[in-house]
């Protein structure tokens, strides 16, 4: 359709990259390149902030920082029982440790042991990806918010903002004093383009997602993702 066509437009940057031989791994820190899992076993009744929250809270309960979570949702809007993890490379291992683990009331009753299932899924496997495509304009137009990094601190905002857009096309930025961004994106496929292309290179550039904020809209109608950039904390 042409509404997934408008997303799946997002991998393009990925090609280019690589078509320009910029290394993608070298020098970069382990803990900027991102992994990708695969988690079932949950509850899928609980609303899907609720799920992805708890989810969250679990792994921080075992020291490891999960910088996303996406439970995918079904053509009636409810939780599918397999949702997508996202980590830094270097907690991927002790991540996967936790395969087996239990996670209080948000395991499904049904499941033979009340425990998580936890696998790796690369950014190159797309073999489960009928099993995520969006199926709601929900899902298609939902709306990501990053704060990424690494560029050269002698570019102009206005210079690191073109580069952006023209990397990811159909989103939008907001470029901020400390030299990191704030990347608007929107749809899983342009969520996963952004993960995986950080710890490369990106238009030359070392590129790191450092941060996945939440998109809660507060009183004014500003993001809370936004309102974080201008000093507000709630």
């Amino acid at each position: 359709s042409l509404l997934t066509s408008t997303l799946r437009i997002h991998a393009k940057p990925r090609e280019v990259a690589m078509d320009e031989g910029l290394e993608l791994n070298g020098g970069i820190r382990n803990s900027s390149i991102i992994s990708r899992m695969v988690v079932e076993g949950y509850d899928t009744s609980p609303t899907r902030e609720d799920v992805e929250e708890a989810l969250k809270k679990h792994f921080a309960s075992r020291g490891i920082n999960l910088m996303h979570v996406s439970v995918p949702v079904d053509y009636k809007c409810r939780n599918r029982r397999r949702a997508l993890i996202y980590v830094n490379g270097e907690c991927e291992a002790e991540a996967l440790k936790l395969d087996g683990s239990y996670v209080g009331g948000l395991v499904s009753k049904k499941k033979s042991g009340r425990i998580l299932t936890i696998t790796a899924y690369p950014f190159d496997d797309n073999s489960l990806e009928h099993l995520f495509a969006p199926t709601s304009v929900i899902d298609e137009y939902r709306q990501h918010t990053l704060k990424v990094r690494g560029f050269d601190t002698s570019l102009s905002l206005n210079d690191i903002e073109k580069m952006l857009l023209r990397v990811f096309s159909g989103s939008d930025c907001f470029p901020l004093c400390d030299g990191s961004v704030l990347l608007y994106l929107r749809g899983q496929y342009a969520m996963d383009d952004a993960l995986k292309l950080s710890g490369g290179s990106v238009q030359g550039f070392k590129f790191a997602v450092t941060e996945v904020l939440p998109e809660t809209v507060i009183e004014t109608g500003i993001s809370l993702a936004t309102a974080r950039s201008f000093g507000f904390r709630g």
